[in-house]
C-alpha cells in the first residue's frame, strides 16, 4: 500500500539576485513573477495537485521573520495548508531546515511517511512530465531510497551543480547516483553535455522519514542532535529554540546527506523547470512578444529587442536597444545586459555591502 505523501516546502533564501523586484525582507517566492499567483503559491498548488495529499498535510520551513508572509499566502489559496509552518530562529541552509522537517514528520505524522521535499521558487512548465517523475520516485522512495528529481539540461549552465547517472533500475528509468558535481567551467558543462549522461540538481528530493533519519545519524548526527535540542527545549513545536538552533553548522543538504549517501536513485525528468535564480531565466520562460521581448507593465518599444522589461509604476519607453533587464519598482530601477550575469552577481554584492538588499 502507498505511503502517506508529505510536501515540505522549503521557504527560505533572500533571492536578491532578482533585485530589485526581490529584496532580504521581501524574497522571490513572495512575488506573482510568472501568473498571478506568487512563486509559493503555486508550489503549493503543484505539491497537492502531483502528489494528491491532503491539504492539511502540507509542512513548510521558513524563518520566523517570513512565517506571516508564509501564512498569508498559503492561507489565500487554502487555509489548510497554514497548518504546520515550522519557523527557523536563524537561517542554517538546507540540512538543518529538512532535518527540522523530517524530525516534526516523525513525530506528527508517522516515520514510514513519504516527504516529498521542493523549494518554494522555482517554477516547472510541464506539470504532466513531473506527475511521471513524482510516480516513479515513490516507488524507490517507497524501497528505502533517498531520491532526487534530476532535470536532463538543455544548455551548458555553469550555475548549476550536476549530477552523474549510474546504473539504471529493471524500470529502466530511475538511475542510481554515480556521483555529485560541483558547478563546472563553460568547458566541463560543455562536456557533460556531450556526454549526456549529466542531470542538473533540481534541489527537489523524495524519501521516507525514516530513512533520512537514518541517514543523518550516520552522515550528520552533530545536525541531528540540535535539531533534536532545539525542538525539546521549544514550547512550541512549531517554532525551533533559537540559542540551540543557532549552533548548527551552515551546510547545504546535498554536501552532508545526498553525496555521502549509497542509497541515493536519480530520476531523470525534463518539466520544463526553472529555478528563476536571475533575470536571464525569467526572460527565458517568460512570454515574448514578436521581437522576443518579455514585457510586463506599461512600456513603450520602438526598435527594442530580446529584453525583458517590468513597468511596476511608470511607463518604459525603450527605442533601438537590444539585450537588456529594465526592471522598474516604487524606490529602485535596474538596468543591465540580460546576459551578463558576473556583472550583476557583482552589483548583488555591492548593493548588499551598501545595506540596498
Amino acid at each position: 500500500m502507498t505511503k502517506t505523501v508529505i510536501p515540505v516546502i522549503l521557504c527560505g533564501g533572500s533571492g536578491t539576485r532578482l533585485w530589485p523586484a526581490s529584496r532580504e525582507h521581501h524574497p522571490k517566492q513572495f512575488l506573482p513573477l510568472i501568473d498571478d499567483h506568487s512563486l509559493l503559491q503555486n508550489t503549493m498548488q503543484r505539491a497537492l495537485q502531483v502528489s494528491g495529499c491532503k491539504s492539511e498535510n502540507i509542512v513548510t520551513v521558513t524563518h520566523s521573520s517570513l512565517a506571516d508572509q508564509v501564512k498569508e499566502q498559503l492561507s489565500a489559496i487554502d487555509p489548510n495548508t497554514a497548518q504546520h509552518i515550522l519557523c527557523e530562529p536563524s537561517a542554517r541552509n538546507t540540512s538543518a531546515a529538512i532535518a527540522y522537517a523530517a524530525t516534526y514528520i516523525n513525530r506528527i505524522f508517522s516515520k514510514d511517511t513519504l516527504m516529498w521535499v521542493l523549494p518554494s521558487d522555482h517554477h516547472i512548465g510541464n506539470e504532466d512530465e513531473l506527475t511521471a517523475a513524482f510516480q516513479h520516485a515513490l516507488r524507490a522512495g517507497e524501497e528505502g531510497y533517498l531520491v532526487t528529481f534530476g532535470i536532463r539540461p538543455t544548455r551548458p549552465e555553469t550555475g548549476y551543480g550536476y549530477i552523474r547517472l549510474g546504473n539504471s533500475f529493471s524500470d529502466g528509468v530511475i538511475h542510481h547516483a554515480d556521483a555529485f558535481v560541483e558547478k563546472p567551467d563553460s568547458a566541463t558543462a560543455s562536456s557533460y553535455i556531450a556526454a549526456g549522461n549529466y542531470m542538473w540538481n533540481s534541489g527537489m528530493f523524495l524519501f521516507s522519514a525514516k530513512t533520512l533519519l537514518e541517514e543523518y545519524k550516520t552522515h550528520a548526527l552533530d545536525i541531528l542532535e540540535k535539531v533534536y535540542l532545539a525542538m525539546d527545549n521549544s514550547v512550541n513545536p512549531l517554532e525551533a529554540e533559537k540559542d540551540h538552533y543557532a549552533t548548527i553548522p551552515k551546510v547545504p543538504f546535498d554536501k552532508t546527506i545526498m553525496e555521502k549517501s549509497s542509497r541515493v536513485a536519480i530520476v531523470p525528468c525534463d518539466p520544463a523547470w526553472s529555478d528563476i535564480g536571475s533575470w536571464e531565466s525569467l526572460w527565458e520562460i517568460g512570454k515574448k512578444d514578436t521581437y522576443k521581448n518579455v514585457i510586463e507593465g506599461n512600456a513603450v518599444c520602438q526598435n527594442t529587442r530580446n529584453c525583458l522589461i517590468h513597468a511596476q509604476k511608470k511607463i518604459v519607453a525603450c527605442a533601438g536597444i537590444e539585450n537588456l533587464v529594465i526592471i522598474d519598482t516604487v524606490d529602485a530601477i535596474l538596468i543591465a545586459n540580460r546576459n551578463d550575469s558576473d556583472s550583476m552577481r557583482s552589483l548583488v554584492k555591492a548593493l548588499k555591502a551598501a545595506s540596498h538588499t
